[in-house]
């Protein structure tokens, strides 16, 4: 989230909202104080983001994302692409305004063939984010002490691994499972 430049009150796209997108809402609203624009495919994903606070969701499965966020914002400041879709990176570069920055978090199975011109003429930024630093973990446990961020994670069986399995392939996860290996 710190390499997306994002300052207070301004606007950020988050696409994909598992796990990771979860985590990035959180830090975005709770921690940088910026407007959360909350994109994903799955209705499910959405509604929990509503209730974390997301101030615009957008199912971009059956809406314009990227036309939308430039309706009702002028285009985000930035977007983190937390999602593995190409799409979901072709839309950000398209959500965000001249001059925005679009952090790359997931990793699409396939190359990407993004709208050069529009980066050149807009200005727009497109960079990679992998792991972060000993300051960056250290202030993540000191938010989530505060309350700031707080990972939504399941504990679940070894026993159920098949069925956590079915359900990640169903998009019916929260958040992150946990196997526990004590039982």
């Amino acid at each position: 989230m710190k390499i997306s430049h994002i300052k207070p009150g301004q606007w950020i796209a988050i696409y994909g909202l598992g796990g990771l997108g979860n985590l990035a809402l959180q830090y975005a609203k709770n921690v940088f104080n910026a407007k959360v624009i909350a994109i994903d495919v799955n209705d499910g994903q959405l509604k929990l983001a509503e209730e974390m606070g997301a101030d615009l969701t957008i199912n971009s499965r059956t809406e314009d994302a990227a036309k939308i966020v430039q309706e009702k914002t002028g285009g985000a400041h930035a977007a983190v692409v937390t999602a593995v879709a190409k799409a979901a990176f072709n839309s950000a570069v398209d959500a965000v305004r001249a001059g925005g920055r679009v952090v790359a978090v997931g990793l699409p199975p396939e190359a990407m063939n993004l709208d050069i011109p529009r980066l050149v003429l807009d200005g727009i930024q497109v960079v990679g984010s992998l792991v972060g630093t000993r300051q960056d973990l250290t202030e993540a446990f000191q938010f989530a002490a505060e309350g700031k961020v707080v990972p939504k994670v399941a504990l679940r069986p070894l026993e159920d691994i098949n069925v956590i399995f079915k359900e990640m392939e169903q998009g019916q996860i929260r958040g992150r499972m946990v196997i526990d290996f004590r039982r």
